[in-house]
């Protein structure tokens, strides 16, 4: 069972728009850095190149990944757990990229800052623990039919765990962007190559590397 073309669509405007357009933004700009900052702080308030990177990178990032898991959901997971994974995934990223759109941070993202601030940080609260825990459950779901891509979500969900805890570690302070990153562009390829591989459980007469 063959990914439709929209599905490549999809999954190319995600890394235009979640990967290439941050990090060349970012390097645009000398005061900023992608091992030390956040991705948000390309979006903050006074930030050279909000507007562009919350219209056409944060918000593409929320529709492309909840066309993808949606698809993944109806069309590539047959048992309960793998569906539940994709959901908690779904909602974690629409929860860390719709917010930063609707309230981007203060310049520099601090822990705390305007009430805007507030509500900023506590979507990463969400995203992080929900994207964790739903790519893990996507992993061990994928692993009896896809043993590749079951360890290529496993990873990406661990990536995501760490990540969260160490951007929130005070010693990490100066690789938060690093850590950051880990998490979220191993998510996205996670969500891209199970959408255009992986084939219903049912479908399968064994484990395979990719379908």
């Amino acid at each position: 069972m063959r990914a439709p073309v929209w599905i490549y669509i999809c999954a190319v405007i995600l890394i235009a728009s979640g990967i290439i357009l941050p990090e060349s933004l970012a390097a645009m700009q000398s005061s900023y850095s992608s091992v030390g900052h956040y991705l948000s702080e390309l979006g903050a308030v006074g930030a050279p190149y909000a507007a562009l990177i919350n219209l056409f990178g944060f918000l593409p990032v929320v529709v492309t990944s909840v066309i993808l898991l949606l698809f993944i959901v109806a069309r590539r997971l047959s048992d309960r757990r793998g569906r539940i994974g994709a959901v908690l995934v779904m909602f974690g990223l629409s929860a860390g990229y719709g917010i930063a759109v609707m309230f981007p941070c203060d310049l520099g993202c601090p822990i705390e800052g305007s009430a805007r601030q507030a509500v900023h940080n506590l979507a990463g609260l969400v995203q992080y623990p929900m994207g964790a825990v739903g790519l893990i459950l996507m992993g061990v779901s994928l692993r009896r039919s896809h043993q590749s891509l079951g360890w290529l979500c496993l990873f990406s969900g661990v990536a995501m765990g760490v990540g969260f805890v160490m951007m929130m570690a005070p010693d990490q302070a100066g690789y938060r962007g690093l850590w950051q990153r880990l998490g979220d562009y191993s998510a996205f390829i996670s969500v891209i190559v199970t959408a255009i591989f992986a084939r219903r459980a049912d479908t399968e007469t064994g484990p395979t590397v990719l379908s």
